[in-house]
């Protein structure tokens, strides 16, 4: 058996939106909701493309295995799927596919000099990385949670993600547009859902409000849209109606905010911006965080995020997946490594239109519980468990090709 690789490819996505944007843009674009007034909107709005971008990776052994991996990269698709072509890849074929974290390591250390241990070098690493555990699993016909130790559960939890929050201004029709889309989804069957936050604290309390009447289980995601003096307003809000977590309550950079939430809230924090397990041992030892949320696709893949896990369990944390938006492999990918987290309690799950959907037809869809949220069956088929389908997503990269990366919802100040 020869398991050297001998290519990599990477293909950068593009596609238009089904329906309403994407639930992030609406919440945290200048197209979105009418931010508050402090902390000023330089520092609040981020940067979404118009059309739903990802980079699928693809690496092939000698032995002709083929596996799949996927890179976070919700804007400027082309810079990951470059750094994955002209760096990379260059080290990656020749490697072997057993030698997984010793070719993880190889492509950290490239641009460790540089200052470049988060970001779009992580999000190039994850995918060559998820790709290469998908090979390995395939070569050797096992599911990738049992090449990671076994799977603690058959089916993952899941809660809907998301609803964005009333904007400013909206009224009281806006609140009642919010409870409309939380009573659509638990009629489709779920118990849990995430609202998007961040656009001002008595709007945004007022909008959970309206989504726990409906439904037993919220959290809430304020992307570090507030300052610590509102973060705990809010926070103190969230508890009184029995919040499941505080997402990203102020931006990720303010590690003493995040050990002050901690010490005087009751309500666990939670943190999706964790590139690299260094970073997640800052948090953590400073007791910062509650529930590590390390996205597969952006915390440099499987190898990272399962060591992310391992050092949250040691401090007594939870890790879940983070699972905001992508095509079926990076939530596969995010399955595989959820069943193999002992620490997990639930994993998000994004209920929009996914036009990446064609990407892999066979992937599950969720399922009611009997009585609690509902879940995502667990593969047990060799590597992440799903068929790519590779003529469609060739032309879908050559129609990605044809449109502008460059369509950003981002306004000025």
């Amino acid at each position: 058996m020869t398991m050297k690789v001998i290519s990599v490819e990477a293909f950068a996505l593009l596609a238009e939106p089904i329906g309403e944007r994407y639930w992030g843009a609406r919440a945290w674009s200048s197209s979105g909701a009418a931010l508050g007034a402090y902390p000023v909107q330089a520092r609040r709005r981020y940067a979404y493309s118009a059309t739903i971008d990802t980079v699928l990776v693809r690496v092939e052994t000698a032995d002709g295995v083929v596996g799949w991996g996927e890179c976070k990269a919700p804007v400027a698709a082309r810079v990951t799927a470059a750094l994955v072509t002209e760096l990379l890849a260059p080290l990656v074929v020749g490697t072997s596919v057993d030698e997984i974290a010793v070719t993880w390591e190889r492509m950290y250390a490239a641009m460790r000099v540089r200052g470049h241990d988060s970001g779009f070098w992580l999000e190039a690493i994850a995918g060559v990385d998820i790709a290469l555990w998908d090979a390995w699993g395939r070569t050797l016909g096992q599911p990738v949670h049992r090449l990671l130790g076994g799977a603690f559960r058959t089916a993952v939890p899941v809660y809907a993600s998301g609803i964005p929050a009333a904007p400013t201004g909206s009224g009281d029709a806006g609140l009642a547009a919010v409870r409309q889309t939380a009573q659509r989804l638990r009629d489709a069957g779920w118990t849990a859902a995430k609202v998007a936050i961040g656009v001002t604290p008595e709007r945004d309390l007022a909008s959970v409000a309206e989504v726990a009447a409906v439904l037993p289980t919220v959290y809430a995601d304020a992307a570090g849209q507030y300052d610590l003096r509102q973060a705990l307003h809010v926070g103190r809000g969230l508890q009184e109606l029995g919040v499941g977590f505080f997402e990203m309550p102020v931006p990720p950079e303010q590690l003493d905010d995040y050990r002050t939430l901690a010490a005087r809230l009751d309500l666990p924090l939670a943190l999706d911006s964790l590139a690299n397990r260094h970073r997640a041992l800052e948090f953590l030892r400073a007791g910062a965080l509650h529930v590590l949320q390390p996205d597969v696709c952006r915390a440099g893949g499987i190898t990272e995020t399962m060591r992310i896990a391992v050092l949250a369990d040691a401090f007594g944390a939870q890790a879940t997946p983070h699972v905001s938006i992508g095509s079926a492999v990076h939530f596969a990918a995010s399955l595989q490594c959820a069943a193999a987290m002992p620490n997990l309690e639930v994993m998000e799950h994004w209920v929009g239109d996914n036009p990446l959907a064609a990407v892999a037809p066979d992937l599950d869809s969720p399922l009611p519980g009997p009585d609690g949220p509902m879940t995502r069956t667990v593969s047990t088929a060799p590597g992440l468990g799903i068929t790519v389908d590779e003529p469609t997503v060739r032309r879908m990269a050559g129609r990605s090709a044809d449109l502008t990366d460059n369509r950003l919802y981002q306004g000025s100040n």
